[in-house]
C-alpha cells in the first residue's frame, strides 16, 4: 500500500510540475513566511527541504543558510527546480530524488530539517518525522507546514475526502493535536506550533487541475453525498461562489 501510493504521489506531481512551479501559493503563501520567521536561520548552517516539489521552500530558505539540499520522490520536479535556482542565481541550492522515509544522509547531517505543504502525502508519516529527526544535528530544528483537519472528525472526514478526489496521492491531513503527538514520538520537543484558517476560492484550490476534468467531477461527487449539516464546516457556498475552509499549521520543533 505504502509503495502504491508513493507510485500515485509521482504520477500526480510529475504530471503536474509545471503547474506546481507556477503556483503563486506555494511561492508566497503566508505558511512560507511564517516558517521563515520562527526558523530564525543562520548564515552557518546547512538546510535540508524534504519533499521540496519544484523549491519553493527549499529557495527561499537559500539566502539566510550556507547551503541547502531539496529532496523530492519525483525527478521530473529537478528541472523547475533548477531553472527557479538559476533565475534567483542561487548557487548554494541542490536537488536530489529520494524519499521521506528513508532519507539518504548519515545521522546529524543538517541543522535544519523543513517540509511543507508535503506531509499528507506520506504513506507513513512517522517513519517520515523519524528519518528527518534522525538526520538533524543535536539542537538543530525541524520546521513543518501543511494542512490540518477539522477537529470535527465527520468535518475531518468530508475534508480529507474532498483533498483525496482532488488529488488521489492525498493520504491525510492530521489534527493539530495529532501533530503535537506525532513530534512527541519521535522524540523531538514542539517549540511552537499555530494554525490559522484561510478561504481558498475554488479554481485556486483545484489548480493546476482542469476544472471540468475528471477529478473535478470525482470532487463534486464527494461533495453531494456530503451530509448538509457538516457541508459548511468544509465548504463556504454563495451564489455563483465556492470556497473551502482550509486549516494550515505551522510547527518548529528541537532535537534534544
Amino acid at each position: 500500500m505504502s509503495e502504491d501510493q508513493k507510485e500515485l504521489a509521482r504520477s500526480f506531481f510529475s504530471r503536474h510540475a509545471q503547474g506546481y512551479a507556477q503556483s503563486i501559493s506555494h511561492a508566497r503563501g503566508r505558511d512560507l513566511k511564517r516558517l521563515l520567521e520562527l526558523l530564525e536561520l543562520r548564515s552557518s548552517e546547512r538546510a535540508l527541504d524534504v519533499a521540496t516539489g519544484p523549491g519553493h521552500t527549499a529557495l527561499a530558505l537559500a539566502p539566510f543558510v550556507r547551503e541547502v539540499i531539496g529532496i523530492d520522490l519525483t525527478p521530473e520536479m529537478a528541472m523547475p527546480f533548477a531553472q527557479a535556482a538559476r533565475e534567483r542565481g542561487l548557487r548554494n541550492v541542490r536537488f536530489l530524488v529520494g524519499d521521506a522515509e528513508s532519507l539518504p544522509f548519515p545521522e546529524g547531517e543538517f541543522h535544519v530539517v523543513t517540509t511543507r505543504r508535503a506531509a499528507h502525502h506520506f504513506p507513513r508519516i512517522a517513519r517520515a518525522l523519524a528519518e528527518m529527526a534522525r538526520v538533524l544535528k543535536p539542537g538543530g530544528r525541524l520546521g513543518i507546514a501543511d494542512m490540518v483537519a477539522p477537529e470535527n472528525p465527520e468535518a475531518a472526514q468530508l475534508f480529507n475526502a474532498l483533498e483525496a478526489a482532488r488529488d488521489n496521492s492525498h493520504v491525510r491531513a492530521y489534527t493539530v493535536e495529532k501533530w503535537q503527538g506525532l513530534i512527541k514520538e519521535v522524540g523531538l520537543s514542539l517549540l511552537h506550533l499555530e494554525a490559522f484558517e484561510e478561504e481558498v476560492a475554488w479554481p485556486e484550490w483545484l489548480y493546476p487541475l482542469d476544472p471540468k476534468g475528471w477529478e473535478a467531477k470525482r470532487v463534486e461527487e464527494v461533495l453531494a453525498q456530503a451530509s448538509p449539516g457538516i457541508r459548511p464546516l468544509v465548504v463556504r457556498e454563495g451564489p455563483g461562489d465556492r470556497t473551502l475552509i482550509k486549516r494550515r499549521m505551522v510547527l518548529v520543533a528541537v532535537k534534544g
